[in-house]
């Protein structure tokens, strides 16, 4: 359908905007550089309005690796608004979302030619543009064991969405579950869906969830719009179960297994020669259904004070390797919160990382290189990217954040190329 404007959105968020994933809890004016405008937003949260304006940036300059030591500065800012809505009109189990996004800025990896199977600056990408990210309304039942979401939403918030504590999107869950199929279409973008989730407990959650995968939804012109322009083309189906166990004394855990699968039309990575797809001129080969696996772990394994500790994680995606270039994101490390004494709200985070280039496609170059004429240059077999992130994350005022960080990337782009040192800046202002 033809994509409208919606003017009911942004009235919405004109009248309040909310913290992310907030829910209508009591406001915490420690995390905010606007403290609480002398009780004004504790009030607000009392009658189910929150609302958070935010700006995250990410600047990377490589040291070694590429063609030229280059510097690049990407940001987001985001806007949004959350509204309890049983608090506010007495709809019991109900809450209203909005989010918009706008992003900006170059990546590190283009701008030196560090061809990375994974970039260095994980809020890079979907276009320099604002956004749509979510436009949602909750309804919660049976005790809020089920919950059942429409409108337009994105799968990371409930998929495969866990801790975000680095700069390079191998660690970045919210942005390494992109690669787990084309038609996931993770924020700042969202699509028309919904989730269905199901905890028969505290500790089991059960979800199943339907996106939309019209491609429409990548390009710069889908902006605010509610709907989308262009034919359907697939519908993208999410199956998780999650876990969170609690061992006593703060060691809670979160473990979650899922799977995929894509309606859409892709192509594969070879063509009907078996070369890679689009270099011989061979026909393309079109598959018409995709699926993937993933896996992603977290605990707690020490526990100092409220919020301190050693966290340790590890995430697997297994993509389709007949269709996706990039077929496993590999990722394990952990991150310490309040290692120093008089810094409790500090964190140490460092992360090892494996992308994988696909089967398929390693055949299929291997394929082309040796059937090449005598006169023509190899392109090269592609296998194994390793990246390693050091970061050291301030936290230097109430609602202000600076992280830097270090990343040592071995086999750039899974090829026999310089390795990469990059050097990183996040600053995260939560107003």
């Amino acid at each position: 359908m033809k994509i409208r404007q919606t003017t009911s959105a942004l009235a919405l968020l004109a009248a309040s905007v909310a913290s992310a994933h907030a829910q209508a809890d009591e406001f915490d004016a420690t995390k905010h550089i606007g403290g609480d405008w002398g009780g004004t937003r504790a009030a607000l949260a009392g009658d189910g309005i929150q609302f958070k304006l935010a700006h995250f940036s990410q600047t990377a300059h490589n040291t070694a690796g590429g063609d030229s030591h280059e510097t690049a500065y990407a940001d987001q800012f985001f806007l949004g608004g959350y509204f309890d809505l049983e608090r506010l009109w007495g709809w019991s189990g109900a809450e209203f979302k909005v989010e918009i996004t706008n992003r900006n800025g170059e990546l590190i990896n283009n701008k030196a030619n560090i061809p990375t199977l994974m970039q260095s600056q994980q809020i890079y990408g979907r276009g320099t543009v604002t956004r749509l990210t979510q436009f949602s309304l909750t309804q919660r039942l049976l005790d809020d064991r089920l919950s059942l979401k429409v409108g337009r939403i994105y799968p990371s918030a409930d998929f495969f969405a866990m801790s975000c504590n680095f700069q390079h999107l191998t660690f970045c869950s919210g942005g390494s579950s992109n690669s787990i199929s084309s038609g996931w279409y993770g924020d700042p973008l969202s699509a028309w869906g919904g989730v269905v989730s199901f905890s028969p407990d505290k500790q089991w959650f059960f979800k199943l969830g339907g996106y939309d995968t019209n491609p429409e939804t990548l390009s710069k012109n889908q902006g605010l719009k509610l709907g989308t322009s262009g034919d359907d083309s697939g519908t993208l189906a999410v199956a998780e179960v999650e876990y969170k166990p609690d061992y006593g004394n703060g060691l809670d855990g979160d473990y979650r297994i899922g799977a995929t699968r894509n309606s859409s039309n892709r192509q594969k990575v070879y063509d009907q020669a078996g070369f890679p797809n689009g270099i011989a001129g061979s026909p393309a080969i079109i598959q018409n259904t995709d699926r993937a696996f993933y896996v992603n772990l977290e605990q707690q394994v020490i526990r100092t004070g409220e919020n301190g500790g050693l966290r340790l994680f590890a995430s697997l995606i297994h993509a389709d390797d007949q269709v996706s270039a990039v077929s496993q994101v590999a990722a394990i490390g952990g991150f310490w919160t309040g290692i120093f004494p008089g810094r409790p709200n500090d964190r140490l985070g460092l992360a090892f990382g494996r992308n994988a280039v696909s089967d398929k496609l390693s055949d299929a170059q291997r394929l082309y290189d040796r059937n090449l004429p005598a006169s023509a240059a190899p392109i090269g077999v592609q296998r194994y990217e390793y990246p390693i992130e050091l970061n050291y994350n301030v936290a230097v005022v109430r609602g202000v954040e600076i992280m830097p960080s270090v990343q040592y990337i071995r086999h750039p782009g899974g090829r026999d190329v310089h390795n990469a040192t990059i050097l990183g800046l996040q600053v995260s202002l939560d107003f």
